[in-house]
């Protein structure tokens, strides 16, 4: 539940994170592991892609179809941290040479890590307390062109917001969800904002009627397109993904679980061959189990579903079980 006493721990963990941060280095088991080096190589890599970027052909390019199979997909009523673990340690117990993992920030479209340093707990402010994501989006002057876009917008289109993208690649995950220092491991994390569909609603002139709906879909399934499109782009061989923009924007988790198929799973899917491994990472039962039996309409035989009772990863990234 979360509650006061809650919000202030989550407030200190932030702290202690953005004091990690500065200092540049952390200790786990005895191991002095830094940090400076990798924050800089991040924000120097980080890239923007602009809404009417070249990204927006995706739907007409080739597809990459790096894989000869279709993606192999999970999904587990887990956190995204504990999902990009498992996969960090899926692949280094197997022994393989593992591709990059790409990781799905739910972002907030005007405030950086969103409210993760007053101990607001979402998915993206959990990813800005464990990681060194935070000073990435905020010290670098290709992120900025994505915050200053969204606080630039008009109120009436501003909670469609845009298909606007930041890609920081090599951001260095070292807390859990709960601000347990941890192994580090690397991630490429993606930041884009979902449409607010509930302000959609609440801002139109008109009751609430099925083609608001369709364009409030339509406006979600280019920006999941062009995610994917990116995350191809930028060589990621497994996915950490969700139920985008179903929280507090309020986005059908139905409707979300038909789209991400549709550009995944399908037969004629645009990005069936593009990935390796995709974990869909849910928390809340009921979303879960929403999310699940949507999906399960589209299911191929490499789904697998299971929830966080049989598959989770320690903080120090072995393999429960997958």
């Amino acid at each position: 539940m979360y509650t006061d006493d809650r919000r202030a721990i989550l407030r200190s963990i932030a702290d202690e994170t953005l004091n990690t941060l500065e200092k540049g280095l952390y200790v786990f088991r005895g191991v002095d592991y830094k940090l400076n080096g990798r924050v800089q190589d991040a924000k120097k890599n980080t890239r923007y892609y602009a809404p009417e970027c070249s990204i927006i052909s995706w739907g007409s390019t080739r597809p990459r179809n790096t894989f000869q199979s279709p993606a192999h997909i999970s999904v587990l009523q887990i956190s995204t941290l504990d999902a990009a673990r498992l996969l960090e340690s899926m692949y280094r117990m197997e022994g393989h040479q593992a591709g990059k993992t790409g990781v799905l920030n739910f972002a907030s479209a005007t405030q950086p890590g969103g409210g993760f340093k007053n101990g607001a707990e979402a998915q993206e402010e959990s990813i800005a307390r464990s990681s060194t994501l935070y000073p990435v989006l905020t010290q670098t002057a290709e992120a900025a062109k994505y915050y200053d876009l969204h606080v630039g917008m008009n109120r009436p289109a501003h909670a469609y917001y845009t298909h606007a993208i930041i890609y920081s690649p090599g951001i260095c995950v070292f807390r859990d969800d709960d601000g347990v220092f941890t192994y580090p491991f690397t991630v490429d994390v993606l930041s884009c904002a979902a449409v607010n569909a509930g302000e959609v609603r609440k801002t139109t002139h008109t009751p609430t009627h099925a083609g608001l709906e369709v364009e409030i879909e339509k406006e979600m399934a280019e920006r999941m397109g062009r995610i994917l499109y990116v995350f191809e782009k930028q060589g990621a061989s497994n996915l950490v993904l969700g139920t985008f923009g179903t929280g507090v924007f309020r986005n059908d988790v139905a409707t979300v679980a038909r789209l991400w198929a549709h550009l995944l799973v399908v037969p004629e899917a645009r990005f069936k061959h593009s990935f390796e491994r995709i974990i869909f990472a849910i928390t809340g039962e009921e979303t879960f189990a929403e999310f699940q039996s949507a999906f399960d309409a589209w299911m191929h035989p490499s789904v697998t579903r299971a929830s966080n009772r049989n598959a989770r990863a320690s903080g120090q990234g072995d393999l429960i079980q997958l």
